[in-house]
């Protein structure tokens, strides 16, 4: 990074902070903001702030991670392998796509809860993979699948012939699925049945007594045989589809039954829908719901913040008002922000600029709830759904995960072996290897915003506050906003984000800088007046 760059101040400070007289922290027009340079070489990390009380997440495809044995697929013990990896990173929770057997590359289709895919691995392995996770303080989460499940899975078949047959004995299936001699979404046999995803999928009747005596037991067998500590929750909306007075009474059942095997158990659910739904959702008892309306499209986006065309205004006065809902729903809730994940194209076809793929993992990182990084975010991993109309798949956005530009042990192959016809060259040359030993590179840079985050391990429960109105700037150049701790009023930080090119000056938010992120390698200036802070960099300030 050149040392000489000449950036020029844009006078985007003459409002006042309420009163629109001009503002004493402009400058003169035209004026340059000299910082000086960061001469570290590289981002300097606390070693003490650990992932031990941390917060921070990582979803990963199991088939696309770390192939341990050699056949080309990704495996228990490969991400066992990597687990130091993750933990360097600061990582406390990893999420892993569904790991039971299915007929289907992804897994989405569960033929038995009580098992895991064989080409993975074997349950021993599992379990090691678990013991590897729990000696770097890192929990397992999985995806949990109750809305539906594979054709293939032997439930159907039983429930089919129980019906037909009329079979009222104690362990009879018949009300497991949603049967109807005349009407439903597809047919088997002489019979039609529910399935909104896909014929291979049929929707599971939640409300027979039979399905929840299942459930309880698949949530003992991974829970409390086999040490997971999360469930990440497929499709929520679907549950009973279009009613969420019967979804949140089913969820917080759920959440009920999971915390009896384990108090501490936690699940974030998948409710892909507005603000609005996501905060009823919250009146269950699962304490987390992903964020889709913050990872794409409108100006509350991230992306579109991390780019410099949101609008920080509305953007902080959204996350300020959601937070207070889900609060008043669910005091123990919290929200999950991602960028991207396994159903969305890659997020690096987003940046052409890496400075503005940094600022964007700054903020998502650093907000109130469990922020979710999914697999080669950190090394801009490419991957994107197939175009054709009549074959929108989504393998692309699974591609195998690259650690090493020269050594590629452990690289795994397309992870859908019958589709050959969508595999792909075009992939980032340098890996995980390469980005951990280039100075201030991306990778360098979420691990240290997680660095930063897992310091202050109050941010995930605390109490969101804008400051965009005490900046005293009209436009969305900056974000600035305090978290408080929701134990003690006493324990905050004020975080300052600098989306623009430029080195800006801004009135001085807190008398003190606890910790920076130097993006742009300029070291922020404070005064009793002002904040000087580089471009595309985070001040945190109390």
């Amino acid at each position: 990074m050149k040392s000489n760059l000449k950036i020029l101040f844009l006078p985007l400070l003459a409002l006042a902070i309420s009163s629109c007289s001009p503002s004493p922290y402009a400058g003169d027009e035209g004026q340059n903001i000299k910082l000086v340079r960061d001469t570290n070489e590289n981002y300097v990390f606390d070693e003490t702030a650990t992932n031990v009380n941390g917060s921070m997440s990582y979803e990963l495809f199991v088939r696309s991670f770390y192939d341990a044995d050699g056949n080309g697929t990704g495996d228990f013990l490969g991400v066992k392998e990597k687990i130091p990896y993750l933990a360097s990173l600061g990582i406390k929770t990893v999420w892993l796509m569904p790991i039971c057997p299915s007929p289907t590359y992804h897994g989405y289709d569960i033929r038995n809860y009580f098992a895991v895919n064989s080409e993975f691995g074997t349950l021993a392995d599992f379990d090691s993979m678990i013991a590897t996770a729990n000696e770097y303080h890192i929990d397992i989460m999985i995806d949990m699948v109750f809305n539906h499940c594979s054709k293939l899975n032997p439930y159907f078949r039983e429930s089919y012939d129980d019906f037909i047959n009329n079979n009222t004995d104690p362990d009879s299936k018949k009300d497991w699925f949603n049967w109807s001699y005349t009407t439903g979404d597809y047919k088997y046999g002489d019979l039609y049945y529910e399935a909104r995803f896909d014929a291979s999928m049929p929707d599971f009747n939640l409300d027979s007594e039979g399905v929840r005596n299942e459930i309880e037991d698949i949530c003992k067998f991974w829970i409390e045989d086999h040490g997971v500590k999360g469930f990440r929750l497929d499709a929520v909306l679907y549950y009973y589809y279009n009613n969420t007075t019967k979804n949140v009474e089913f969820l917080s059942w759920l959440d009920g039954v999971c915390k009896s095997y384990n108090p501490d158990f936690y699940m974030v659910g998948e409710c892909w829908s507005s603000d609005a739904t996501v905060n009823s959702y919250h009146k269950s008892t699962v304490e987390s719901f992903f964020r889709f309306g913050n990872a794409s499209g409108g100006d509350d986006s991230i992306i579109n913040m991390s780019k410099g065309y949101g609008d920080a205004k509305n953007f902080l006065k959204t996350i300020e008002n959601n937070e207070r809902k889900i609060k008043s729903n669910n005091p123990k809730g919290y929200s999950s922000y991602f960028l991207s994940n396994h159903d969305q194209d890659r997020i690096s076809k987003n940046y052409v600029e890496e400075l503005q793929n940094k600022v964007g993992a700054s903020i998502y990182c650093l907000l109130p709830g469990t922020p979710f990084m999914y697999y080669g975010e950190e090394i801009q991993l490419v991957g994107k759904r197939n175009t054709s109309p009549d074959d929108m798949s989504d393998v692309r956005r699974r591609l195998p995960m690259v650690w090493s530009k020269n050594d590629k042990t452990g690289e795994c192959k397309f992870p859908e072996a019958g589709r050959k016809d969508l595999d792909t060259t075009v992939q980032v040359e340098l890996g995980v290897e390469d980005k951990l030993n280039t100075n201030y590179s991306l990778l360098n840079h979420y691990k240290k915003v997680i660095n930063v985050r897992n310091k202050y391990s109050f941010i995930k429960n605390g109490v969101f506050k804008s400051m965009y109105r005490e900046l005293g700037i009209s436009d969305s150049s900056l974000l600035a906003y305090k978290i408080t701790s929701s134990t003690n009023s006493d324990d905050y930080i004020i975080i300052v984000h600098n989306l623009t090119g430029q080195n800006l000056e801004v009135p001085a938010l807190g008398s003190e800088i606890l910790d920076t992120i130097n993006t742009s390698q300029r070291i922020p200036e404070l005064t009793e007046t002002s904040l000087k802070i580089g471009r595309y960099s985070t001040v945190i300030l109390k």
